[in-house]
């Protein structure tokens, strides 16, 4: 079941794609049970034009269990750990078998533009953040981009 699933995600990434979901960039099968997802920075944030890899990796489970959704690319967020690994509600106990790939890239879409500072993953950007929403101080952007350049894909 698990295989039929992720490809009928992966047709309704590529109907999105086709559509003018310029998020997506491209999707790539690497096995059977692992996808690789190139998204854009939304461009309402500090990642904006900025190319990331995220890795999908599926139990033969899924949708069951979610997936576990990695960045490949370093980024400089509260909600994703120097390893990549996201904090996102979805993904961990307010999963539902009826949400699909898409659903994550959306919720991570969101994430990107608006970091969850009471879900901290990363304390020195969650300090940052925090910084920024209190003094509009811009240090956070400044960090963030600063690490989109040396890690990420300029698009």
């Amino acid at each position: 079941m698990a295989k039929e699933r992720i490809k009928k995600d992966s047709e309704e990434i590529n109907k999105y794609k086709h559509n003018g979901d310029d998020f997506i960039v491209d999707i790539y099968e690497i096995g059977n049970y692992q996808i690789q997802i190139c998204i854009k920075g939304p461009d309402d944030s500090p990642y904006k034009s900025y190319l990331f890899f995220l890795n999908f990796q599926f139990s033969n489970e899924y949708p069951q269990i979610p997936p576990q959704v990695t960045f490949m690319n370093k980024i400089f967020h509260p909600n994703i750990n120097i390893l990549g690994y996201i904090y996102l509600s979805i993904l961990k106990d307010d999963w539902r078998s009826d949400y699909t790939i898409y659903t994550i890239l959306m919720n991570i879409k969101q994430l990107l533009k608006q970091p969850d500072a009471d879900n901290s993953f990363f304390p020195e950007a969650t300090s940052l953040y925090l910084k920024k929403k209190l003094e509009l101080n811009f240090e956070f952007e400044k960090k963030a981009k600063d690490w989109a350049q040396k890690y990420a894909i300029f698009n």
